[in-house]
């Protein structure tokens, strides 16, 4: 078996095997025991990334403090639990007692049950026929707010003997994406279609925030009521069978009344931020090490298109990982022609460093002149997350980058291989 360096089965043969005869290919194929990965095997590649499972806990613990113990949490794993891999953190949901996740691929699902989670697995996103059919072994509620589709995925659960429950979207927050319009009449009629497809039950009326601000939150919130309360009473639905939700991570935060039957939150689980609410943890460090440590006389160049010119004698540590690991090139640092702010993005011996000159395809210069001659080859380095109580921010990252949280830990989750970071005792 070939395994490339994020841990990833390569080939759509083995893909194809490893999804099951007539599954519909998902790539990446995830894998429930990371591939066998340890902290030991990683470490001794290019670069890695660390998971903090106890950190996770305590984003939960802190979020349930602050919502409740009544109040339904479904805990957002997309995106692979928004690349810090749903096998890794599975775990931690079963011991935090959270019985509802939200998963986009079947990959995400069908990990959740292989490693023993029983509770409700919650698409949230409109999903094709074909994912639909493959998806009814992982007992996946799905989620419809189109005529057609919904009569489609019924079909599909009815020639198998099996009946569907469904989230119904509704648009009544103006998204766009995969809730039903109710402001006109062909909307009216297809929901009240929608609402008596055989074969299909609808255990939630739901819709999504667009925009983060309280005010378009409030408004969008009182359209949805009124809106879920017509699909009630018009669809004859059992209100105590089914759950209306709507609130995000903002929402949860900043508009309480949103928080209705069950709240959905993925970004301050994993750590995002708001004014307020700094205390979630983030979960994810990208490491590497020293390759080798060089001496560079002042006057010169640092990597490619001589962008950075020493303006002292300088001790560089070479680091060997670079945009082909997902570390963008918008990290780079340059003195020529124009000046950039100097700013310190690597820690090293828990010190934090500058790095010189271009991101590379394969390397990064960081330049360890202040450290006193103290760094060795194999120092561990940390570009993104803890060190020694320092840390790369996620602020820091974002400016640097123009890149939102979500696909900076999305390109990098991607590209590496991931392993939990040992637990502080």
């Amino acid at each position: 078996m070939q395994i490339d360096r994020r841990g990833t089965l390569t080939g759509l043969g083995i893909a194809a095997a490893a999804l099951g005869a007539g599954s519909a290919a998902a790539l990446p194929v995830l894998s429930a025991n990371n591939f066998g990965l340890t902290r030991d095997k990683v470490s001794r590649g290019n670069g890695w990334i660390e998971i903090d499972a106890a950190g996770f806990e305590a984003n939960i613990a802190d979020l349930r403090k602050l919502v409740g113990p009544a109040q339904r949490i479904c805990a957002v794993l997309k995106g692979d639990a928004y690349g810090h891999s749903i096998a890794l953190l599975i775990p931690s949901i079963r011991r935090m007692g959270i019985d509802c996740i939200g998963i986009t691929s079947n990959e995400e699902a069908r990990v959740a049950r292989k490693l023993g989670y029983r509770g409700t697995i919650a698409r949230l996103r409109t999903a094709t026929l074909s994912e639909v059919a493959d998806g009814l072994v992982w007992q996946i509620e799905e989620l419809t707010g189109n005529l057609a589709h919904a009569r489609a995925i019924a079909a599909i659960a009815q020639r198998r003997g099996r009946r569907l429950d469904v989230h119904f979207a509704l648009n009544s927050t103006g998204m766009g994406r995969n809730g039903l319009d109710l402001t006109t009449q062909r909307g009216r009629d297809d929901a009240l279609a929608l609402m008596a497809v055989p074969g299909l039950k609808i255990v939630g009326l739901m819709s999504h925030f667009p925009v983060e601000d309280q005010g378009d939150v409030r408004a969008s919130l009182a359209r949805f009521l009124k809106e879920s309360d017509w699909a009630i009473e018009a669809g004859r639905l059992d209100r105590s069978a089914l759950r209306r939700h709507v609130a995000n991570t903002f929402a949860t935060l900043f508009v309480p009344e949103a928080r209705l039957d069950m709240v959905r939150v993925g970004g301050a689980l994993f750590g995002d931020s708001y004014d307020g609410f700094r205390d979630f943890r983030h979960l994810m460090a990208l490491k590497s090490r020293v390759a080798s440590v060089n001496f560079f006389p002042a006057g010169s160049s640092v990597n490619y298109d001589r962008t950075y010119v020493l303006g002292r004698d300088s001790v560089l540590a070479n680091v060997p990982l670079g945009y082909s690991d997902g570390y963008r090139r918008a990290f780079s640092y340059r003195n020529s022609p124009q000046s950039d702010p100097v700013q310190d993005f690597a820690l090293v011996r828990g010190q934090r460093v500058p790095l010189l000159g271009r991101v590379t395809m394969n390397t990064v210069m960081l330049d360890v002149t202040d450290l006193g001659g103290d760094v060795q080859m194999e120092d561990e380095v940390v570009l993104f997350g803890r060190q020694n109580g320092q840390e790369i921010t996620q602020q820091q990252v974002e400016a640097k980058s123009g890149l939102m949280f979500t696909e900076i830990y999305q390109t990098f989750g991607m590209m590496l291989p991931r392993v939990l970071a040992a637990r502080q005792q």
